[in-house]
């Protein structure tokens, strides 16, 4: 038997948190790839150190849904479960082989899906949005160095496709904080994508409050000091995430069937 275990971090303060780990899941459940599909948290239950007890199957391969190769996929994950290390890596423990997988964020298909956040969220034209800038937003920490090595590259990425002005980084936890980055964007018209996972409390308040802009429940776009500031949902939540999810196991040694591109639309 084979399983995949689908990793999130959770979240005591908002429910939506963990809500695309259960919308991947679910998704994957249906296809019947894999005998189990089970979701485990590191603030909500089920716990990670619990998760094996959950399990049947004697293979199982364990995707984070977590956004880069930082703290929390490096350290927190592999010790809770007590993998033999960070991904890729594979453990032999309680009767069971189990491969560790690098997380979604890394994925090379996640540029063109903040492309597409920010082209569906804006609305604009071709010319419009070439005269418009674009502000990835990202976590941030300054615990573990890679966390915000995946943010620079999509941003290098997005910004090599063309498709906006200028294309910017900024964090929540590191500099340079995105409140900066946004004074700084020379375009009366900026779209915010925050790379991130899920809606939660940053995406949902931190950071509208702290820009002053719209939260997402009253509408995507805030007029500001003669500008007009787009504010995007975060990419985790796209339906095409879930074959990224499928395409991790697939590195690790899954034979699964073959699938079509995960990600269409804007290019790089």
């Amino acid at each position: 038997m084979r399983a995949l275990i689908i990793v999130g971090h959770g979240s005591h303060l908002n429910e939506d948190s963990s809500l695309p780990v259960y919308e991947h899941a679910a998704r994957i459940r249906e296809t019947g790839e894999f005998d189990e599909v089970v979701e485990c948290f590191w603030k909500e239950e089920p716990s990670m150190r619990e998760v094996f007890d959950l399990v049947e199957s004697d293979e199982v391969f364990v995707v984070p849904l977590f956004i880069s190769e930082g703290y929390f996929t490096e350290e927190v994950i592999p010790r809770e479960l007590g993998l033999d290390g960070p991904a890729p890596s594979t453990t032999r423990k309680l009767g069971k082989t189990i491969h560790y997988c690098g997380p979604i964020g890394t994925h090379p298909g996640m540029t063109r899906m903040i492309l597409r956040r920010a082209e569906e969220t804006a609305g604009l034209s071709d010319e419009a949005a070439r005269e418009a800038g674009l502000i990835v937003i990202g976590h941030g920490t300054e615990r573990n160095s890679n966390s915000s090595e995946v943010i620079y590259q999509v941003t290098e990425q997005a910004r090599a496709a063309g498709l906006f002005g200028h294309v910017q980084a900024g964090f929540l936890d590191q500099p340079p904080e995105v409140g900066e980055v946004l004074a700084e964007m020379p375009e009366r018209t900026v779209v915010l994508v925050p790379f991130f996972v899920a809606e939660g409390w940053h995406t949902q308040e931190t950071i509208p409050d702290d820009l002053g802009i719209n939260r997402p429940a009253v509408g995507p776009v805030t007029e500001k000091d003669g500008r007009s500031i787009f504010y995007a949902p975060p990419v985790g939540t796209f339906p095409e995430v879930t074959e990224i999810v499928l395409q991790r196991a697939r590195e690790a040694g899954a034979r699964l069937p073959a699938a079509e591109p995960a990600t269409e639309g804007a290019g790089v």
